[in-house]
């Protein structure tokens, strides 16, 4: 496991949690992407950062939070895009996508569907979210669930807002699930967990094909 070579796709809400948790399990090679600045208002659910990294850029800060938890830690500034995005993926064993746009989040999809490489994703909005992990092929993906990018306006988390612990949660489950498939839970696919914070209700549900 510790040689595995991760993707995170988004070093904010949901990046951060299971970014932390990947390196204290021992997953060394994480390649964080990520093109944004840290600002203060996302302080309290963006948990790799602290005062001192409010205006410096995400992937860089991100990649010495984790150098410092003992990750060997690369740095990409950008976002993931249609040119970009294969050689990304082949380059990695499993991306972690942590997106909070639908357009990002189903070009991730569509990658590890033409590449075969494992991806875990998850959303939240407000005080509720979902994460769900896909092995190509073998098991369900975002598009099984969500089938396309809405057509009608939906909020994001950055219009609507969304609760730090919401985050926290499905961040740790999107962990949870790649560390479940590296080490060789093949179960651990097409699982769709969904999570309501004011209900305090946390429910698996196994999505088909």
């Amino acid at each position: 496991m510790s040689d595995a070579r991760v993707l995170l796709v988004g070093a904010g809400g949901l990046g951060s949690p299971a970014a932390l948790v990947l390196a204290r399990s021992g997953v060394r090679r994480l390649t964080v992407l990520d093109d944004d600045v840290v600002d203060v208002t996302n302080l309290h659910r963006q948990v790799l950062y602290e005062d001192a990294d409010v205006g410096h850029p995400k992937a860089e800060r991100a990649a010495a939070r984790l150098e410092a938890e003992g990750a060997e830690p690369e740095v990409v500034r950008g976002r993931l895009l249609p040119d970009t995005a294969e050689a990304l993926f082949r380059a990695h064993d499993l991306v972690v996508e942590g997106a909070d746009n639908f357009a990002t989040k189903f070009l991730a999809a569509d990658a590890s569907a033409l590449t075969g490489v494992p991806v875990v994703q998850a959303g939240a909005v407000r005080w509720s979210g979902w994460a769900l992990a896909t092995r190509p092929g073998e098991s369900a993906c975002l598009r099984c669930v969500f089938e396309d990018i809405p057509r009608d306006r939906v909020e994001t988390c950055a219009e609507a807002g969304v609760v730090g612990p919401v985050v926290g949660v499905l961040g740790a489950i999107e962990a949870t699930l790649a560390l479940r498939l590296l080490g060789g839970d093949a179960s651990a696919a097409g699982e769709l967990w969904s999570y309501r914070g004011l209900e305090g209700s946390l429910r698996a549900s196994r999505v088909r094909r």
